[in-house]
């Protein structure tokens, strides 16, 4: 069921770009809140529950997950925490693709062992993550002339990617590491990747370089939200 979720979560995200405009304020402020969300689970619940699995080890892992973060975002000229700017033209670069594919498989992988279904937090926050991520590349793919029908195609494989990660860890859990260290490991390199992603939205700076109130706002409502799902 947590695959459905993140299937429909991203794809329906998706193509709300062939049927409204988000004006860039409010957009900016979607971010904001969704980083600070991913970042309170890491730290309320994800980290915890992955030192407890696995121990010290966790640190490395977290390194891990960061590392290949920025690696993905070679691929994906950080398109994962909002930035579509750097995009011109009608041709939607191929590595483009492949990063946000390979982002959004290893964000799927908690949820495919027999663990999957204690990480409902942890669900929500890559839900939540994805709808702004995929409305954005919806609009790039809209804005290259893709059609309704091409986009919907385009918009399901990108979608499909976060349940592949699950069906992934479910064939890898216990078959190659025993499946709670398994889970501590994944957990932790998915901390990585949230840590790198929801600070780079955070310490980005608006125009004028204005930190300025509703941005701190939705920050500490994605704070607040992420302390009382867990």
């Amino acid at each position: 069921m947590e695959l459905i979720y993140l299937f429909f979560g991203a794809f329906v995200s998706g193509m709300l770009a062939w049927a409204i405009n988000i004006e860039k304020p409010m957009m900016k402020l979607i971010l904001a809140f969704s980083g600070a969300f991913m970042l309170g689970l890491s730290f309320f619940h994800v980290l915890p529950e992955s030192y407890e699995a696995i121990g010290h080890q966790a640190g490395i892992w977290v390194l891990v997950g960061f590392m290949i973060q920025i690696m993905l975002e070679v691929l994906s000229k950080g398109m994962e925490h909002g930035h579509a700017h750097a995009l011109h033209g009608n041709q939607i670069p191929f590595a483009l693709l492949v990063g946000l594919g390979l982002h959004s498989l290893l964000e799927g992988l908690p949820f495919g062992g027999e663990h999957a279904h204690e990480h409902h937090s942890l669900l929500a926050g890559i839900i939540i993550h994805n709808v702004p991520v995929a409305f954005i590349l919806g609009t790039v793919l809209r804005g290259a002339g893709y059609s309704m029908l091409k986009g919907a195609l385009a918009m399901a494989g990108f979608a499909f990617m976060s349940p592949l990660g699950g069906i992934v860890a479910y064939f890898l859990e216990g078959r190659i590491i025993e499946a709670s260290s398994f889970q501590g490991i994944v957990q932790a390199a998915v901390v990585g990747v949230f840590l790198h992603i929801a600070t780079t939205i955070i310490f980005e700076t608006d125009k004028g370089h204005a930190f300025n109130l509703k941005k701190f706002s939705s920050i500490l409502l994605g704070f607040l939200i992420a302390y009382f799902a867990v």
